[in-house]
Parts: C-alpha cells; structure tokens; sequence
C-alpha cells in the first residue's frame, strides 16, 4: 500500500495508506499513520478531498518536453500548473496524473477527485504574460468589449420594452 499524504477541502491534512486508488468508488478507505493512537481506519468521503500526493517526490523524467502541459482550476480558486504524463489513469469519480510543476525538479504522483475541480485544461504553452502583453489580446479585449456592450443594451436599437412577466412564485401550480 502506497503511503498517501491527504489534503482535505479545510485545509486538513491527514497521513495515511490506502490500497484501492482507483477512483471507481465515491469514498477511500483508507490506514492512518499518525501520532494519534486511537485512529486506526477512516473512510473518506472524495467529496471532501482535495487532492492526494501519492509515495516519494522523485526526479523529473528526461522526457518532460514530450508531456502534455496542463492547468488544474480547482473550486477553491486555486490553480496548478504542470506538466503531465500521457499515462493517466482515470477513474469513475477521480484521475491519478504524474506531475512535474514549471521550475521543480521533481515529479509527483497526484491524485485528484473530480468533485475538487472546476476543469483541467491542457495547455498549448506555458505563458505568465499578462493577457495585454499576449499576440492576438487586442483582438480578444476587443470581442469581450463588444459582447459586453451588447450585453448592456448597447447593442439593441430601439428595442421595444419586454412584457411585464408575473413572479415566478406566481407560476407554481396548487
């Protein structure tokens, strides 16, 4: 069993071995290693978990510039970039990746649940510029700054008024 560091949704963050890390259940099982002698065995719900780091960091592999670049956005607002292996393994209710973040040396096993995610985004490249400094900005800033503007009225001439519309709450069948 691989030992497994869990970072949970909270901010908590438990040491433990679990054997199944398939992600084809909705829950982990899962052996505690800590100072608290009085846990031995916990389910965790993937729902509350954030992310796992699975085994020992090791080297960053030759092949790196071969690996899919890619951006996991996850629902606490918080992104990671990496580059990833072509080998992940996805599961029913999360995906295992080996990982290699821009400027770190090592590679990471990380296994992440779905419900964690906004999305993960496979990336052309790498670029920190700023959107303005980008090729092609002006032309997207541009197209935003329209569709906002239609958004807002701006676009519509001389549209007539909507039709009063009776309140939802009014809608609903006794």
């Amino acid at each position: 069993m691989p030992l497994v560091l869990i970072s949970f949704l909270d901010g908590e963050i438990v040491h433990a071995e679990i054997s199944d890390l398939s992600f084809d259940r909705p829950l982990v099982e899962a052996e505690l290693r800590g100072a608290d002698p009085n846990n031995e065995r916990a389910l965790f719900p993937l729902t509350a978990i954030r992310q796992l780091v699975i085994g020992q960091p090791e080297p960053a592999p030759e092949d790196l510039p071969e690996w899919d670049h890619a951006a996991f956005h996850f629902i606490d607002g918080q992104v990671l970039r990496a580059s990833v292996a072509p080998d992940s393994a996805l599961g029913r209710f999360g995906g295992l990746w080996r990982a290699v973040e821009p400027g770190v040396p090592e590679m990471r096993t990380l296994g992440i649940p779905y419900s964690s995610l906004k999305g993960v985004y496979k990336l052309r490249q790498w670029d920190s510029r700023p959107v303005g400094a980008r090729s092609g900005a002006n032309a997207r800033a541009d197209q935003v700054a329209r569709i906002l503007a239609e958004r807002d009225g701006g676009g519509r001439a001389a549209a007539s008024p909507a039709p009063p519309q009776r309140p939802l709450i009014s809608r609903v069948q006794q």
